[in-house]
């Protein structure tokens, strides 16, 4: 089977950017001590600091609904949801062709 990729496009409003940053890169780092999350990587566009991709790589989609529960990810979350209209998000759900 292949594994589930979750790609998202994420943007933050200029001024909040330091609100945001430390969160995501933490929720990023500890989603890969999951047994099941095989890959989060955050990368920052060269042309606009402010908007960022996350690729994250998953046994399958059951293991994205359970990083979903942890606690890391809640943080994120819940700063994404104090921000409100102030960042954007966009996920892609994808299947990994490639080995």
């Amino acid at each position: 089977m292949a594994n589930f990729v979750n790609v998202v496009l994420f943007k933050v409003k200029p001024g909040y950017l330091d609100e945001i940053k430390p969160v995501m890169l933490a929720n990023a780092a500890a989603s890969v001590t999951e047994e099941t999350c095989y890959q989060f990587d955050v990368v920052q566009r060269q042309d606009d600091d402010h908007a960022f991709i996350f690729y994250e790589v998953y046994k399958d989609k059951a293991s994205l609904d359970a990083h979903r529960e942890t606690d890391h990810f809640k943080a994120f979350f819940a700063k994404v949801t104090d921000l409100g209209d102030n960042t954007e998000r966009e996920p892609i759900f994808c299947d990994q062709i490639s080995e």
